[in-house]
């Protein structure tokens, strides 16, 4: 290029690996394999203890470039360096240790490209599981090749969940905030929460275009099952509501939603301890639902028979 200038490539695929060795001689390829080649690949190995960054070291490919933090960060500061030293067009985060179609990248590029004004493009994902067995999705909405939520939908949608399958997301770089260090487990929603209130439309692809990988030792897994990320959940609302006074309106049925979703789980529970730490969660949600005779009979059955008593309301189907 004139003057020697270093040619700014289209998309950033950005990865923050930890331990994710025995994985990657099947994940990387996926990326490096796709036919839209227009991208870097910026790898952070944040101070794995296995052989992830000898794995990495393998593949001698110039669209790779590989960095080693000298400790571990943490996987929010890990992904913001990432964020920071991306410099395409357009971000996408690989996991390490899921699968892309060929065509993932091309794709989601079509459809920013068609829709200029769009900055979160997501889909549908298939699921792999530690053993290799895969399991497909079907489309959600047969016949419909997308779908744009405009911003105040997206954000409604987000009071109720989040809706957005976080791997397979790809964003237009110049909207891509960072992820708020207070967060491990639910950043994301935080993320898409932002980006909504910011008036991003999102735009869905009715495509399965990733397998996810489901491991009992993922991040995701280990947040579930010691509470961490129901926790989170909590205050990603809260202090939404608080940095924007507008929506302060959503607020409480938000919360009661939120606690009501959590007493539910308590039906999925292998013991008293995790059951009444879900109950105690959901009354810090919405206090009111102290007062709830719902809430009482799972209280009274969480105490007379334990998780077995629970799981008799989830094959009675109650609420």
């Amino acid at each position: 290029m004139p003057g020697g200038a270093k040619r700014v490539p289209r998309v950033s695929v950005v990865m923050s690996c930890y331990n994710k060795g025995k994985y990657l001689r099947e994940s990387i390829p996926t990326v490096l394999n796709q036919s839209f080649s227009d991208f870097e690949f910026v790898i952070f190995d944040n101070k794995s203890t296995d052989d992830s960054a000898a794995i990495i070291g393998e593949f001698q490919d110039p669209r790779i470039r590989f960095f080693q933090n000298s400790r571990n960060l943490g996987p929010v500061a890990s992904l913001n360096n990432c964020i920071e030293t991306a410099c395409g067009e357009y971000l996408v985060f690989f996991h390490g240790d899921d699968l892309w179609e060929e065509s993932f990248l091309e794709t989601n590029v079509r459809y920013l490209e068609r829709f200029d004004s769009i900055n979160v493009c997501h889909s549908y994902m298939h699921s792999i599981d530690d053993g290799g067995d895969r399991r497909l999705c079907l489309p959600a909405k047969p016949g419909t090749p997308y779908e744009v939520a405009a911003w105040q939908d997206a954000l409604k949608r987000l009071f109720k969940s989040n809706f957005v399958q976080t791997p397979t997301v790809v964003y237009r770089r110049k909207a891509m905030p960072y992820f708020d260090f207070r967060y491990t487990y639910a950043g994301d929603w935080d993320m898409y929460l932002r980006l909504a209130a910011a008036g991003n439309d999102f735009l869905f692809i009715n495509e399965g275009l990733i397998y996810y990988r489901t491991s009992t030792g993922s991040e995701t897994s280990i947040g579930m099952r010691d509470g961490n990320l129901i926790v989170e959940c909590y205050f990603v609302l809260r202090s939404f509501f608080n940095a924007y006074p507008a929506y302060r309106g959503w607020r409480s049925r938000c919360f009661k939603r939120m606690s009501g979703s959590i007493l539910r789980r308590t039906r999925t529970v292998d013991s008293r301890e995790q059951a009444f730490f879900l109950m105690r969660c959901s009354i810090l949600c919405f206090p009111l639902q102290l007062f709830s005779p719902v809430f009482h009979t799972y209280l009274l059955l969480g105490l007379l028979f334990g998780p077995g008593g629970l799981r008799l309301l989830k094959r009675s189907g109650k609420k």
